[in-house]
């Protein structure tokens, strides 16, 4: 048991010799640092915006069914904006012209194009 110890306190003093009083007294610093800050942070977070803190929910849902029936808030009504749409004739609102019908021609001095809108190549006739 007591090589034991002696081994203990040879591995205790190596471990003495690689810490040092300054890192941990520097190690510790920061650490506060840190919890100031977020201390600092939380209570920002936690700042009220002029709410009291003694809020009567029943006089608060009071206060939301009196604006309800002020705005004359119905259950089975649908507000506008979900209303399915009014038939109506777009096309007579808008005023436009028929849509052409049949292949267009294509002028004489325009090039031809292919399916991609580019322009053809002209193939070249070999003589026999």
């Amino acid at each position: 048991s007591m090589t034991a110890k002696k081994a203990a306190n040879k591995e205790l003093k190596g471990m003495m010799k690689t810490v040092r009083i300054e890192d941990i007294d520097s190690m510790h610093d920061e650490m506060m640092d840190l919890m100031d800050a977020s201390n600092e942070i939380q209570e920002t977070l936690g700042r009220s915006y002029n709410v009291p803190d003694d809020i009567d929910e029943e006089q608060l849902m009071g206060e939301l069914d009196a604006l309800e029936a002020d705005m004359d808030f119905e259950s089975n009504s649908v507000p506008s904006y979900l209303q399915p749409d009014k038939e109506t004739d777009l096309d007579s609102e808008l005023n436009l012209p028929a849509a052409p019908s049949g292949h267009a021609t294509i002028p004489a001095n325009r090039q031809q194009e292919d399916e991609l809108g580019l322009p053809t190549v002209p193939h070249a006739s070999i003589p026999p």
